[in-house]
């Protein structure tokens, strides 16, 4: 587990920040494994004929099983790979993140946050921002269905936190995904908490000025 108070990242970005950040949906039909279990039986009867594809129905439907639930499972990593919307906005002071259920947008001109999770949204002006931090759990070396679970702790649990002057709603969770790679791998882990730094630096430039 890595947490990050506010005041302890010091980032610096060369480049300026002015533009919204989309990753490219993935086709289901257009990968690769999708387009091998469709053709494996068709390349059966091709050099078997009928008898053959019978005959090796088994096998060939096995196999193209295998290959779909693989490429599912590709697909939906690939797609939440896509679903982070950000928008950087140094001309126009919006800076936004949305990933699944949550939101959070900097209306610099104007000096409040709009946040959301789950059900509940609200509108706080930046000075009952108290805090702001990050959380990115990673899995301990498991394998099988405890692993998978591990995974799905890992998700819920990392996040970006904002804490407020808010009695009802005290703390709020942003969700963060890898835009490369899945969560659990060390590519997904980096990429992951390249945007948490990175909106930790965005924080403290913005409400701090």
């Amino acid at each position: 587990m890595h947490t990050c108070a506010f005041d302890s990242e010091k980032l610096t970005l060369d480049e300026p920040m002015t533009a919204t950040t989309e990753v490219k949906q993935p086709n289901f039909l257009m990968m690769k494994r999708v387009w091998i279990a469709i053709a494996l039986p068709i390349v059966i009867f091709y050099f078997s004929g009928i008898q053959g594809l019978v005959q090796l129905a088994l096998v060939w439907i096995f196999a193209s099983i295998m290959l779909l639930m693989f490429a599912y499972k590709k697909f939906r990593i690939k797609k939440w790979n896509a679903s982070t919307r950000d928008h950087f906005g140094e001309q126009d002071g919006m800076w936004s993140h949305e990933f699944g259920s949550t939101f959070m947008k900097l209306d610099q001109q104007r000096g409040l946050i709009h946040l959301k999770e789950e059900n509940k949204q609200k509108t706080y002006p930046f000075s009952a921002i108290k805090e702001w931090r990050y959380n990115l759990s990673t899995t301990r070396e498991r394998a099988g269905i405890n692993k998978e679970l591990d995974r799905t702790h890992d998700f819920r649990e990392s996040g970006f936190y904002i804490a407020v002057d808010d009695v009802q709603y005290p703390e709020w969770r942003v969700m963060f995904f890898p835009q490369k790679g899945d969560f659990n791998s060390q590519e997904g882990i980096r990429d992951t908490e390249l945007q948490l730094k990175r909106w930790m630096h965005i924080f403290n430039n913005v409400i701090n000025r």
